[in-house]
């Protein structure tokens, strides 16, 4: 079983991208004229070309629910939760995120993604967003959340849903045919 769900970028994000690439080459040029190209425009020029290097591997892509875990691909990274591991998976609303501040995190820059502090609970979150909406949060057993943004929450839901039970259904078989004795969450060890 494989279900993928795309990040869908709104009008907000793409105009924030834009103003942030605006931003970031006035910014180089302005201290290119006002140092003549001296160390100062070349420092800020690299550090911000670094940046936006790093920021840029880390937009999320898509979100796919496989068999055993729950992926969600960036460019140039796969952050993994087993399905086992899921607690409680529900749909949360735009208001309920307006306590989250970001902490090492990109806001705008082709989404929402990185570290984010839940200031009302003093948590610390992961959001992988491509817009500020249509989030769903995912507690894992050690209650770590992550939130994902996902126009088609109900889909996601439900196949995580799926794959719980079957992997409950093959713990089950497992326990039936005399296998050792698992558990959910000890399926994986």
């Amino acid at each position: 079983m494989k279900n993928n769900f795309n990040f869908n970028i709104d009008k907000r994000t793409k105009i924030l991208t834009a103003l942030t690439i605006i931003l970031f080459l006035g910014g180089a040029v302005l201290l290119f004229f006002l140092y003549t190209g001296g160390f100062l425009s070349a420092w800020f020029t690299s550090l911000v070309l670094a940046i936006t290097a790093l920021m840029i591997l880390s937009v999320p892509r898509k979100v796919v629910v496989l068999d055993n875990t729950l992926e969600i691909q960036c460019i140039s990274d796969i952050s993994e939760i087993e399905i086992a591991e899921i607690a409680s998976v529900k749909i949360v609303s735009k208001r309920e995120m307006r306590w989250i501040i970001p902490l090492f995190a990109a806001t705008g820059f082709f989404g929402y993604y990185g570290k984010f502090l839940n200031i009302k609970e003093f948590d610390i979150v992961s959001i992988y967003a491509s817009e500020w909406n249509n989030f769903v949060e995912i507690t894992d057993i050690y209650d770590s959340r992550t939130y994902i943004s996902c126009r088609e929450a109900d889909s996601l839901i439900a196949a995580i849903a799926e794959a719980q039970k079957a992997i409950a259904k093959r713990i089950e078989q497992d326990n039936k045919s005399g296998k050792e004795s698992l558990t959910m969450h000890s399926y994986w060890e």
